[in-house]
């Protein structure tokens, strides 16, 4: 018999300002949900909406309104952890909203 796994995962809305790669500009929102998933706290990436486009040092800067499904242990899916994994992420340039609206869940796999 497998072993189970069991992870929490947690809905945090979230307005987040990241670093685009210019090739990308014109799909802005595919680009920003991608730079948002390479994030390993980060299961989903639903981008709701595109707000202010800047142009960055080595891209462009996107302001979004989005919804992120953050998956671990109990711990790693904690909303301040998300937080935190999300300022130190490279490609995310800045936090203004962050908080969960849904979670947590336990969900297990075999």
């Amino acid at each position: 018999m497998s072993e189970r796994d069991t992870v929490t995962e947690r809905i945090a809305a979230a307005t987040l300002r990241v670093d685009v790669p210019l090739e990308r500009g014109g799909e802005l929102a595919v680009a920003a949900q991608e730079v948002l998933e390479s994030v390993a706290i980060v299961r989903y990436a639903d981008v709701r909406e595109l707000g202010a486009v800047d142009a960055g040092d080595d891209g462009l800067a996107v302001t979004i309104d989005c919804r992120l499904t953050l998956h671990g242990d109990d711990a790693t899916a904690a909303e301040a952890t998300g937080r935190q994994a999300l300022r130190e992420a490279d490609r995310v340039l800045g936090i203004d909203r962050f908080e969960t609206v849904d979670g947590p869940y336990r969900i297990e796999r075999w």
